[in-house]
């Protein structure tokens, strides 16, 4: 789960998989000149949108962060927690939709925890979850690519560009333009991606990877007063599931 700052006296508790629904639309609109096209479409597409199927279950009965009175947000998680959900995440997607979005989700897992931890700096625990998963992707993904027969040039390029739209869509989700992230291009080279505010949910992005002059995105969130807090994880899990749900909408431009 992402929690958003508080802005306007409310909250946005958005979900692990609504935010990635943001990298699927993201994904279906990409391919101006120049950017590197996800190929097949339809697959890397897929694999976007459901990058984050690991937390499905774990988004209907979340856990309660004592520290803070809300939902643990994912960053607050340690491997030990959620590695076993990637792994779990992976097969789901192998026996759904086959080996192209399982392959893209697997390389997802591998790349947080190889390009956004470092397991050596973390707990015992932590570190052994990361350990046990790459042993059983790494041989997944071997199988998988030469299953699939793809180029190795082909798996870079289409788990890159799951990277850039997981990144873009967490910039928007936490409003943080910092975490827009970095496009592979037809060339083979990437372009840092530049994301600036120009109001509450308008946004410009440079360089412009789009075929479209505009993208609109969207995805459903929990909306919560600011002040919102709990005690009891029973009764946050209750209130979560009867809590109203709000579209949240987020509009990209040329810069």
């Amino acid at each position: 789960m992402i929690l958003r700052a508080p802005e306007d006296g409310t909250r946005l508790l958005i979900p692990q998989p609504s935010h990635a629904l943001l990298s699927g639309q993201m994904m279906a609109a990409w391919g101006a000149p120049g950017f590197a096209r996800p190929d097949p479409a339809p697959e890397v597409i897929l694999a976007a949108g459901q990058h984050d199927i690991a937390w499905l279950r774990w988004e209907t009965a979340p856990t309660l962060d004592r520290e803070t009175g809300l939902p643990h947000p994912f960053t607050r998680l340690g491997a030990a927690v959620h590695a076993p959900m990637w792994a779990e995440g992976v097969e789901m997607a192998r026996a759904a939709w086959g080996l192209w979005p399982a392959l893209l989700i697997s390389l997802h897992g591998t790349r947080i925890y190889t390009q956004y931890m470092d397991p050596e700096h973390l707990p015992p625990e932590d570190r052994a979850a990361i350990h046990r998963n790459a042993a059983k992707e790494e041989a997944l993904q071997a199988d998988w690519r030469e299953k699939l027969g793809a180029p190795p040039d082909q798996v870079a390029r289409n788990s890159a560009l799951v990277a850039v739209t997981d990144a873009l869509s967490l910039a928007l989700c936490f409003a943080d333009p910092s975490k827009a992230g970095e496009a592979p291009m037809e060339d083979g080279s990437t372009r840092k991606m530049t994301l600036v505010r120009q109001a509450a949910a308008r946004w410009s992005l440079n360089p412009w990877p789009f075929r479209d002059n505009t993208v609109t995105l969207r995805c459903e969130a929990i909306r919560l007063p600011e002040d919102t807090r709990w005690s009891d994880e029973a009764a946050m899990r209750r209130d979560l599931r009867d809590a109203g749900w709000s579209t949240l909408t987020e509009t990209l431009v040329p810069a």
